[in-house]
């Protein structure tokens, strides 16, 4: 076997690793029921409060605050309408209430541009209506704030699946399952169902997945 070949081999053999272990580790979706963002958090960060007191920046930041969850908030239901509708087999409908969720998603992080998950969830509601480069802009976005966001990985993998790019979706698997992430078995589900069929599968967000 020449070195090339060995080589090709061994990574090959290392991904394979990668992918059984990480389909050993639970899911979010199979630990919790399902694996959706989290709930608005409060934004912009402590740290960009932080020395105020009772200033007015710290009145207009309280302000921004509560806008950016009020948007995030209006925008987090309609996107659960809209995984409803694609459940229930109302493709139409289910396009445009993520249209009208991603432009709310859109005015949370204008008003506080530092909401990673507001972010996260603009890279999704971007690739529900079919914009795949919106989609992984948003994504690169919310992982420059904050790289540790395990959530945003898996969607990005998923992002890279549905492009047909399987060796940028395992990168993404390989960096959550070096952190032993619970999103680590969903894309290994996912990239696996992939490399069987060739394609992305199917949406699956009746099981709160990210397709």
């Amino acid at each position: 076997m020449g070195r090339h070949a060995f080589s090709s081999s061994l990574r090959g053999a290392a991904q394979a690793a990668v992918l059984i272990a990480a389909l050993a580790l639970p899911s979010a979706a199979s630990a919790a029921g399902s694996s959706p963002p989290p709930r608005p958090r409060e934004t912009p960060s402590e740290a960009t409060t932080a020395g105020f007191g009772k200033s007015a920046d710290s009145t207009a930041a309280a302000a921004g605050r509560a806008e950016a969850q009020k948007a995030y908030t209006k925008a987090w239901d309609l996107s659960e309408d809209a995984k409803k509708d694609l459940v229930g087999g109302k493709a139409d409908s289910a396009k445009k209430r993520f249209g009208k969720a991603l432009k709310k998603f859109k005015e949370a992080t204008e008003i506080d541009p530092t909401y990673y998950e507001a972010w996260n969830m603009v890279g999704f509601c971007s690739r529900k209506t079919g914009d795949l480069k919106a989609s992984l802009e948003a994504y690169q976005k919310c992982l420059a704030i904050e790289p540790e966001y395990a959530q945003a990985h898996e969607y990005l993998g998923e992002t890279y699946l549905t492009m047909g790019d399987l060796a940028k979706a395992k990168e993404q698997l390989m960096w959550l399952v070096a952190r032993k992430s619970d999103q680590a078995g969903e894309l290994a589900t996912k990239i696996e169902a992939f490399e069987k069929g060739g394609t992305a599968p199917p949406d699956s967000t009746a099981k709160g997945g990210g397709w």
